[in-house]
């Protein structure tokens, strides 16, 4: 463990404070997809965006792996139709595999393009029914879209804000353990 090697976090990063913890913990770095999906500037579409704006936490769920034998790359989304296809997808996938007539990879190959195709017809088609909604917990604290300049100062400012609170806090902390010994 000489070197150093930079730890990325992800998921659920949409306050300026969870950055804060974060890089306190070690963090070098992790997106905040949820939040930069709500800048002006990005070019999803508007029936997307304002999904998220009326998504709650809870309703990012994770998307289901039915076996082993299929092996799918877990993410959140919100359910929806595209999640109930995609289900069903995999259960026929996991029929043709154990019947012989397709291979594993091939059966990953088609999950992959499924969810590429869905997120593609939900984010830039704005078929927000049949496309993949895939967004984390942190879609939850979306509520407008703004230009990406306002979310980068209000994350820099409330990080700050949670570092030096964080920091204030340990320091009183070693002033009364200092204080204990004494």
């Amino acid at each position: 463990f000489g070197e150093q090697v930079p730890i990325f976090i992800a998921g659920g990063i949409g306050p300026g404070a969870m950055i804060a913890h974060l890089g306190l913990m070690g963090a070098a770095g992790g997106p905040a997809s949820a939040r930069f999906v709500m800048a002006v500037e990005c070019r999803a579409h508007p029936r997307f965006k304002d999904v998220f704006i009326k998504a709650r936490a809870r309703e990012a769920i994770s998307t289901p792996q039915y076996s082993s034998k299929l092996p799918v790359v877990a993410v959140r989304a919100l359910a929806n139709d595209a999640m109930v296809r995609f289900g069903e997808l995999q259960l026929a996938l996991l029929q043709k595999v154990q019947a012989g007539e397709i291979s594993r990879q091939e059966a990953q190959y088609e999950v992959e393009h499924f969810w590429v195709g869905s997120l593609r017809e939900a984010a830039v088609d704005g078929n927000v029914e049949r496309g993949s909604l895939m967004a984390g917990q942190s879609v939850g604290l979306c509520r407008r879209v703004q230009p990406l300049r306002e979310i980068l100062e209000d994350l820099v400012r409330d990080a700050d804000a949670a570092a030096a609170a964080a920091e204030a806090k340990l320091a009183g902390r070693a002033v009364a353990a200092r204080g204990a010994t004494d």
